[in-house]
């Protein structure tokens, strides 16, 4: 009986040990689990801090650049902002004469010996078309004979006609219909010539979107931007910049941005200007 008891017990106790054993290598292996995750978050948060460090230094050795000719820049700056509120309210054309100057325009025309058959005519001439259908259009004079005249030099392959063609019909400029399929196929047309205009008009597309349209893609958008900022256009230079800032359609980089921030405000881009200003503050001597 004593050993048939003995027997039974240390049974129960093998047992018991072998039920134990699987449960301590669980909790064993998942400490180490555990502890493997913790290190890797902790490098992880260290990696990012070491990175915005990092940033943070470049940011201030770019915005150092700035800072040289600071004083200067700025006074400059607020002695030709006086003049802003005179510029039209769209940057682009260029020149947008005003109807007091059509009659010149006009005369002018004569002079060179400009016609009706706008596959024939001289650059000279295409150019004093385009301005007076920018008169026509972007003050409001007569939109839909201004936009005629686009779209008949458009069809004809004057690029800046097809990007014009694309806004107006994109933005309802001028009281027009909005037609903005259609105007983003001329905006499109207008990439497939070159145009570095139509890259930053596109680009804007794609940054807020149109309703059954176009999606919104700020990857895309950047892309353009970044494209007519190769380029030198002053305002795609700025939302290079402003997406660089915000990490919009790109990863989030300021350093990499205040090159072209001061680039565009140096050449009058309001906004820009202001980003600067902004970023001298928030990052003092």
């Amino acid at each position: 009986m004593w050993f048939q008891r003995t027997l039974r017990s240390e049974s129960r106790k093998l047992v018991a040990a072998s039920l134990a054993l699987p449960l301590a290598l669980s909790f064993v292996y998942s400490t180490a689990i555990c502890d493997d995750d913790t290190m890797r978050k902790r490098r992880e948060t260290i990696l990012k801090a070491n990175a915005r460090s990092i940033q943070r230094l470049n940011t201030v050795g770019e915005l150092k650049k700035i800072r040289k000719n600071q004083e200067e820049m700025l006074r400059r700056w607020e002695l030709d902002e006086d003049g802003w509120r005179e510029l039209p309210a769209r940057a682009w054309p260029e020149y947008q004469p005003s109807p007091d100057h059509l009659p010149a325009i006009r005369e002018k025309m004569v002079k060179e010996g400009c016609h009706e058959k706008v596959k024939t005519q001289t650059e000279v001439c295409q150019s004093l078309m385009f301005q007076v259908a920018t008169s026509l259009v972007f003050y409001t004079v007569d939109p839909p004979a201004g936009f005629q005249q686009y779209q008949e030099m458009a069809f004809a392959g004057h690029v800046d006609s097809m990007v014009a063609c694309g806004i107006i019909l994109v933005e309802g400029i001028g009281g027009m219909t909005h037609r903005e399929a259609e105007g983003v196929r001329w905006l499109q047309k207008a990439i497939e010539q070159g145009s570095t205009q139509a890259f930053y008009e596109l680009g804007i597309v794609y940054f807020t979107g149109i309703d059954g349209v176009v999606e919104e893609d700020s990857k895309k958008a950047f892309q353009y931007f970044k494209e007519a900022a190769n380029r030198g256009h002053v305002g795609a230079l700025f939302m290079t910049a402003d997406c660089l800032m915000e990490g919009e359609g790109t990863e989030k980089n300021v350093a990499r941005a205040i090159p072209m921030l001061y680039q565009a405000a140096d050449q009058g881009h309001r906004y820009a200007r202001q980003r600067v200003r902004e970023l001298l503050k928030a990052y003092p001597l």
